[in-house]
């Protein structure tokens, strides 16, 4: 055999050697690092996490205490669907007295009435509606002493709208009432009329508020008999022929549902639902009628929680 062959059966043999050396070493490397986790997260994005849980829910950050135990517990659970899932649960439902609040359940049915007041009535605060009762209590009596029975009726009735909204959030906690009912006494009474004054602004303010859409032409015609002249008319597959009937006709209606979905999805999401979001948690909205388990689907996403 010639040197130069030798040569060449050397080099091939030394190159051989150097890429079986190689793939040991890579298959070594690989075998000793942990692959990356969808799950790796962050602290701080888990303390993002947990404190915007808190303000949403209960409208208040979390003290050190809780952040440190909330985070530490979703670490430990890698971050499951079921532990976000738990903490959204606590944080809606738990009666246990707390410090800051006088429990997460209550200071949750407390914010969920002070955004719903936002949204309709610009958030005007509780004493305004005790100051209306009052007034029309006062009303009552001098009605009775002049033997006015009509404005008597009159001022009873004005009692009832406005300690209506005051007790919303108490009944609404106890399950006395759903949130439909929240949504309808917050239209019908006298701080919604002031601010959508008038009965043409407060048909298209109704649909604006809670469908996100002005009324057909068709349906504005109804609306504004019903409420002006307390005319019977349809609307939503219903009837209704006074202001109180009109509100609770439009908060039991399908469109509703739909303006619910889409209000929520802004308010957590900062973003509109897609058709298909839209329908796929519609039915369940509309049959049970139980918004804490339809917002607990959102915050337990990796989009309001930013795990993306």
């Amino acid at each position: 055999m010639s040197m130069v062959m030798l040569k060449c059966r050397s080099i091939c043999l030394l190159v051989l050697v150097f890429f079986i050396s190689c793939k040991k070493t890579e298959t070594k490397n690989f075998e000793n690092n942990t692959p990356v986790s969808p799950h790796r997260i962050s602290t701080i994005k888990i303390e993002g996490y947990v404190n915007r849980l808190f303000i949403d829910l209960v409208g208040r950050s979390p003290l050190d205490a809780e952040l440190a135990t909330e985070t530490d517990v979703l670490k430990a659970a890698n971050l499951s669907k079921a532990s976000r899932e738990n903490l959204v649960t606590k944080l809606q439902s738990d009666s246990t007295p707390v410090e800051g609040d006088s429990s997460y359940k209550i200071a949750y049915y407390e914010r969920l009435y002070i955004i719903i007041k936002s949204k309709l009535v610009e958030g005007v605060d509780d004493s305004e509606f005790t100051s209306l009762v009052n007034m029309s209590t006062n009303d009552i009596v001098q009605a009775r002493l002049l033997g006015d029975s009509i404005r008597v009726m009159r001022a009873l009735d004005q009692v009832k709208r406005h300690q209506d909204v005051v007790d919303a959030k108490f009944q609404l906690r106890k399950g006395q009432i759903s949130l439909n009912d929240v949504f309808a006494r917050l239209l019908n009474n006298s701080i919604y009329d002031q601010i959508n004054m008038n009965t043409f602004n407060f048909v298209n303010a109704t649909f604006d508020d809670l469908f996100y859409r002005f009324p057909t032409q068709a349906e504005f015609d109804v609306g504004f008999k019903i409420i002006e002249k307390n005319e019977i008319g349809g609307l939503f597959g219903g009837f209704a022929s006074t202001k109180g009937e009109y509100c609770t006709l439009l908060t039991e209606s399908d469109e509703f549902y739909e303006g619910l979905i889409r209000w929520t999805y802004l308010t957590l999401l900062g973003r509109e639902p897609s058709t298909q979001e839209v329908v796929n948690h519609f039915a369940t909205l509309r049959s049970t009628k139980d918004f804490q388990a339809f917002q607990k689907a959102i915050l337990i996403t990796d989009e309001y929680a930013d795990f993306i």
